[in-house]
């Protein structure tokens, strides 16, 4: 029994890692901090150590996420990019010393550097031409961003030096332009930019050149991957090198790099630089420490996934006090009722923050928390401000008591409670802040992905009553959209695009779409593999949810009690005649590859990634995702990786160039 928790335990957690890898590395809106996700991966680490039946090549503890978008060229490194191990307590930086100290036969030295909150980029040079850049990917091939690279004027075109080198570094955002930036969306009232390292991330990947170009992106660079010149036999020479060849290192900014022999001296760079970040133009999030000599480095190793011999310092996540103003009552798209704190504008983290959430009543008692108070606020994650504790010492005598709501703040109804009396809910449907949020979310890009159609141009249609429910976009009258202020004939064009893509949308982003509660992303996909369209899902009883192995009573229950209100079937009915395609569009042309593996690696002239993995599946076939003994055929491109290799020693796969693959299909 113990057994079969452990094996649940260990799927929950790869399941909770790979979609925060994907919320941090694609979607670039991670959820939780860096440390919270580093404390996943050490506790399924642990697990996968303890029982090792349950250990798999797949698994998030051997291999890093990946940034590589869908359709996207993508190109082979040279040599692997790893990541870094980190460290949040000095304690632990003496732990890395101390194992260092006893893996090397002479004493180390090592060089402190500065370590940019930024996004990683691979530059490759031939012939002392840049031939390309890209993203860091999944470590072993990256997305090509050459063009968009191209823009930072400061990233030399041509350096000094004739043989092929590849150079790491981090792009990132200035703080003054990254206030500029989002100064200009707030007064075009567009959604603002959370921090300097999303921006950066979300900027680099842009199909415009232009707005690229405009946006003045900043770099550093501090490594290497294919590098064959033996003078350069260390880290601080490396350094100095990439200096001489005309890049920005951070020997560019202050003159020098920390190199230090010591475990004080590492500790006492690591409490300079928590206490002067704030003193640089750009953001950093910690110190990176690394053995300086390139032979050391070599006898000490790697693991998986880190160079053994590097760690990165991670430094605590910054509070500053304010004073709460107020609190706002926001109304969710299921009627839930979200206590929102006002606040004294503050600088964190690269933005100013004047909101902080509370979550809800058992929150604000928890923190005694009253209007007036003096409150310490972290970017939760770097992302979303969060009131963690009050200064019950600076409380004036006119500070007052928070007082929750007994009817809606937007449409009057009265409120009800959930069963735990945590959570207040309006029971009102006709709600316009519910339905404001259901249309958002509907036409989110998670969903069924209207462009054009975000909070902002809700807001204007509800006002201008052209529409007042989801179901109403498609029966939208474009003149009058036209005619609405900041809009135009352009933009109608646009968003009448955008609507009529949407009725093609996948069946599981449709699914989503219509805001069941606890039906996420992943449980939508489950429903769309395991119910072919809506009307099987409408036809389902509870027992029926329940035969799939992810899905829960508490799910089940909510699906179920979804699908017999009469508002929603409406809605669903006038969604199909719309021309809505709420079926399963994944679309099996033949069984020709019958259930075969099939994996890619460099690129192709046919296809690109998607196209390629699409077309496996169309002709029942798989895509995996890594060389195992399971995988059948290596397709090999242009520039091929890694995985070549590793095919190499396998006798079960068998490698095939693009042609062969058409041949057959």
């Amino acid at each position: 029994m113990e057994d079969l928790f452990i094996e649940d335990e260990i799927k929950d957690l790869r399941a909770q890692i790979e979609h925060h890898n994907k919320k941090y590395y694609q979607d670039v809106e991670p959820e939780i901090s860096d440390h919270k996700y580093d404390q996943l991966v050490k506790r399924l680490e642990y697990l996968e150590n303890k029982y090792p039946q349950y250990k798999t090549a797949k698994s998030p503890t051997k291999n890093v996420g990946s940034d590589i978008a869908k359709d996207s060229r993508v190109i082979p490194h040279k040599v692997r990019m790893y990541s870094l191990q980190n460290a949040y307590s000095l304690e632990e930086i003496e732990e890395f010393y101390n194992k260092i100290t006893k893996e090397t036969d002479k004493m180390p030295r090592f060089t402190t550097e500065l370590k940019l909150d930024g996004f990683s980029i691979n530059l490759y040079y031939d012939k002392g031409k840049l031939q390309y850049a890209t993203t860091r990917g999944d470590g072993f091939e990256g997305e090509d961003v050459t063009a968009n690279v191209k823009t930072i004027s400061s990233i030399p075109l041509k350096i000094q030096y004739k043989d092929p080198i590849e150079i790491r570094g981090e792009i990132f955002f200035p703080r003054f332009e990254f206030g500029r930036i989002n100064k200009e969306r707030k007064e075009k009232e567009k959604k603002l930019f959370a921090n300097p390292r999303n921006a950066a991330a979300g900027t680099i990947k842009l199909k415009d050149v232009e707005t690229v170009r405009s946006r003045k992106l900043d770099y550093r660079v501090y490594s290497v991957g294919l590098f064959e010149n033996t003078e350069v036999d260390s880290q601080y020479k490396l350094l100095e090198f990439l200096e001489y060849l005309n890049f920005k290192t951070i020997i560019s900014d202050l003159g020098l790099v920390g190199l230090v022999g010591d475990k004080k001296a590492i500790v006492g760079q690591c409490q300079m630089w928590e206490q002067k970040k704030s003193d640089l133009k750009y953001d950093i999030d910690g110190l990176v420490i690394k053995v300086n000599d390139f032979k050391q480095q070599q006898k000490i190793g790697y693991t998986s996934k880190f160079p053994k011999w590097a760690i990165a310092y991670k430094f605590k996540a910054e509070e500053v006090e304010t004073r709460m103003l107020g609190v706002d009552f926001q109304v969710g798209r299921t009627g839930a009722i979200t206590p929102v704190a006002k606040l004294k504008p503050v600088f964190i983290s690269g933005s100013t923050v004047s909101k902080a959430t509370l979550h809800n009543l058992e929150e604000i008692n928890r923190l005694k928390l009253k209007i007036g108070d003096i409150v310490t606020v972290i970017k939760s994650g770097e992302i979303i401000p969060k009131i963690i504790d009050v200064n019950y010492d600076k409380r004036s005598v006119d500070s007052k008591t928070i007082i929750l709501p007994t009817k809606c703040p937007v449409c009057d109804s009265k409120l009800r409670k959930d069963d735990d009396g945590v959570i207040t809910y309006c029971n009102n449907i006709s709600c316009p802040a519910q339905v404001q949020r259901r249309i958002e979310h509907f036409a989110s890009r998670k969903a069924v992905d209207i462009e054009g159609l975000g909070g902002a141009v809700v807001k204007q249609l509800l006002e201008n009553n052209l529409i007042k429910k989801i179901e109403d976009i498609y029966h939208l009258d474009y003149e009058k959209f036209a005619q609405l202020e900041k809009q135009g004939k352009k933009s109608a064009d646009n968003l009448r695009k955008a609507i009529e893509k949407s009725k093609h949308q996948r069946f599981h982003k449709i699914v989503f779409g219509l805001g069941i509660r606890y039906v996420g992303e992943r449980t939508s996909k489950i429903l769309a593999k395991n119910f072919s369209s809506i009307e099987h899902l409408i036809e389902a009883k509870v027992e029926d949810y329940l035969k799939i192995e992810e899905i829960g009573e508490k799910i089940a229950y909510s699906l179920f009690d979804f699908f017999q209100q009469p508002d929603k079937l409406k809605m669903i009915s006038s969604l199909k005649e719309s021309g809505v395609v709420m079926e399963s569009n994944e679309i099996t042309e033949s069984k020709k590859l019958n259930n075969t593996k099939f994996l890619v690696t460099g690129t192709l002239n046919n296809f690109t990634r998607k196209e390629i993995k699409d077309k496996i599946e169309q002709n029942g076939g798989e895509f995996i995702s890594t060389v195992s003994k399971k995988l059948n055929y290596l397709i090999v491109g242009e520039n091929p990786g890694a995985k070549l290799k590793k095919a190499e020693q396998l006798e079960s796969v068998k490698i095939i160039n693009e042609e062969e693959f058409l041949k057959m299909i």
